[in-house]
């Protein structure tokens, strides 16, 4: 191949690698922590839900999969630790954790048993990291689709300026072997200082 076909064929190659590899990037959702950028200015609703559910990083223990905006989360039967952060969390943005401390959340979740090996209960927990959390929150699983609610105090953070990091942790209960929920939205509420 001569010089002025092959350099010029290959200079297109190349933007066209770049190209995809860029679309493919804004086609992706921003995983990590999820704040509350995308929704009202006085963070009264926020909404965590379909591609953003990639968010959950998993702990040991815990297999996650994300297929069709819904979160499979499964758990092995010595995978549920006590610390939040030690078990399948999603992690909140600063701007979450100035906005809860010291206030009341309603917490929504939408959850249902997966089809196999589901769980017959699930809970969660609501991290403020050392200045405390909510306790596991259990909730006993209908076999649809259903929304499960609490409400939590969010502790205040110990020092001005002291961002620590906040999780809410989701889990199936496991009795034995291994046990699974489906998760498809999170709806935090924020009621006030408590």
């Amino acid at each position: 191949m001569r010089d002025q076909v092959f350099y010029p064929l290959i200079g297109l190659v190349v933007v066209a690698m770049i190209t995809s590899a860029l679309w493919l990037g804004w086609q992706k959702p921003q995983c990590g922590p999820f704040g509350g950028a995308d929704g009202p200015e006085d963070y009264s609703l926020i909404i965590l839900s379909g591609e953003d559910l990639c968010r959950m990083e998993a702990y040991l223990g815990y297999d996650l999969e994300l297929e069709d905006e819904v979160l499979t989360i499964r758990a092995e039967q010595d995978a549920n630790l006590p610390d939040a952060q030690r078990n399948a969390h999603f992690r909140l943005g600063p701007d979450l954790e100035t906005v809860y401390a010291g206030h009341k959340l309603r917490i929504s979740l939408t959850v249902k048993p997966t089809d196999g090996a589901g769980a017959e209960a699930f809970e969660f927990n609501y991290s403020a990291g050392k200045a405390g959390d909510s306790g596991w929150i259990r909730f006993d699983l209908k076999p649809e689709w259903d929304t499960y609610t609490a409400e939590v105090d969010v502790p205040r953070k110990l020092l001005e300026n002291n961002v620590a990091l906040d999780y809410i942790s989701v889990r199936p209960v496991v009795p034995e072997k291994t046990r699974g929920i489906e998760l498809r939205e999170i709806r935090f509420r924020r009621l006030g200082q408590w």
